[in-house]
Formats: C-alpha cells, structure tokens, sequence
C-alpha cells in the first residue's frame, strides 16, 4: 500500500511540473510577443513624426508679388437719358418716348450699332411742390426718364457721340467708363510680372538670412484689379437745336495690377 500511495504522490508531481513548465513557457512566449511588437512599432511612430515635422520647419519662405501693367483702352461706355415731364403719367412717357426714339435714330447715324445700345433704367415719378411754411405737398405733374448704356468700340467717336446725343434730346450724360474689351493678355502679363516681383523678393530675404532660394513649394494667385474711376454726370439742355461740338475727352491709360503668394524651398 505504502509503495502505491509512493507512486501515486510522484505522479502528481510529476503532473504538476510539467502544468508548471508549460505555463511558464507561454507566459515567456506571450511576454517576448508584446516586447516584439513594442519594439517594432516605436521606431516606426518616431520616425514618421519625425520626417513629418523636421525637414519643413524653417526650410521654406513666403512672399507676396505685385505688379501693375498699364493699357490704352480699346472700349468707352457712356450712359444717356432722356426726361419729359407731363400733366399724367401717360403724357409724360408718350413724350419720353418720342424723344428718346429721336435720339436712337441719331446714334444709328453716328455708327453706333443696335447692340451696342442697351436700355437700362425707366421710371416714372410724381412732381411735387413743398411749402415749407405749411409742410404741404402739391402734386404739380409727372416725370418720366428713360436711359441707355452705349458701348463704343472707337474711342476716336465719343466726342463725337456725346455732343449727336444732346443735340438729339440726351437731358443727362454720364461717362466714359473707359475699358479693355479683353483684358487676358493684360492679366497675364501683369501675373508674370508679379510672380518675378515675388523672385526678387524671396531673393533678398534669403541672401538677408544666408541661405538661397530653390525650388517653388506652392503658388496662389491673388487679385487682379482694374480700378474704377468714378464717372460724373452732366445736364445737358433738353431739346437744343443749336450745333453742338464734339466734346474734347482723354482716354488715357488702365492700370491691370495683379498680386501673387509663392512659397519657395530654403537651400542651406
């Protein structure tokens, strides 16, 4: 009995060894496996971050180019109205638009053609009277007012166009606008000019800073202006027979000012 519960006990032991050892042998392979992935991943992260943020910090610069190109307008655009007043709004439209075919007629003859003539505003109002001692209005009749835009392509004929408009009826004038029919040729060359400006520039900072410029890192277009003069207008007196002379105007120059942000890459 003594010898069979020996043997039993050595069996257990030897059972319990080996649960032991097996336990302890995928606790060391589950521990190396989390070290292995450790170590595998860190490097990867570091790296990366590293190659995202060491080499672009400070190895690029920034500037703004500007420039402008100036142009004789090729275009004018000139605006014309024609008022008639009467007793109703009926009389008074039916005189507006009497007076404004007549002057129509007369741009026709001029040379200015059908679609260079653009109405754009007509209106009909009341006329009234303020008596500032009492505060009263009176109604005392009705205007109407029709107006177009001409666009002359000869800048050589306005002059000539504006003094035909009062002569036919014109009561009010404002302009000339003065333009460029196309104006892609004057962007284009005002960009090039402006992205040269932007060379010079980022030349001058980096010589400034000991390092050169090399290659563009991104471009962005800016603005491409073209200034507004402001337009006056003028009374002209309505229904005048008289000759009119051509009236003496200067079309001058247009300024195309374009701008530019480049980003160049730093040569240390």
């Amino acid at each position: 009995m003594d010898s069979l519960k020996g043997k039993s006990t050595r069996s257990k032991l030897t059972r319990l060894v080996l649960v032991a050892a097996v336990g302890g042998l995928l606790a060391t392979m589950f521990v190396s496996g989390c070290g292995v992935a450790s170590a595998a991943g860190t490097p990867a992260t570091v790296e990366s971050a590293s190659g995202a943020s060491g080499e672009a910090a400070g190895s690029t610069i920034t500037v703004v180019g500007s420039a402008t190109v100036s142009n004789a307008p090729d275009q004018a655009v000139v605006t014309l109205s024609v008022e008639s007043d009467g007793k109703d709004p009926g009389t008074a439209m039916n005189a507006n638009s009497a007076a404004v075919s007549k002057v129509l007629a007369r741009l026709k003859t001029e040379g200015v053609a059908n679609d260079s003539i653009v109405t754009s505003n007509v209106s009909v109002y009341p006329l009234r009277d303020y008596n500032p001692t009492t505060g009263a209005e009176t109604l005392t009749g009705y205007r109407a007012q029709n107006t177009v835009t001409v666009t002359l392509s000869d800048t050589t004929a306005v002059g000539k166009v504006l003094a035909a408009a009062v002569e036919s009826g014109v009561t009010n004038i404002s302009g000339p606008v003065w333009e460029l029919k196309d104006d892609t040729a004057a962007v284009v060359a005002a960009l090039k000019k402006a992205v040269a400006n932007a060379q010079i520039k980022a030349e001058a900072l980096a010589n400034a800073g000991g390092v050169s410029v090399g290659a563009v890192v991104m471009m962005n277009e800016g603005t491409v202006d073209q200034p507004v003069y402001p337009v006056y207008a003028a009374d002209a007196a309505a229904g005048q027979a008289s000759k009119v002379n051509s009236v003496p105007v200067s079309p001058g120059t247009l300024d195309v000012t374009a701008t530019v942000t480049v980003t160049y890459a730093l040569n240390r």
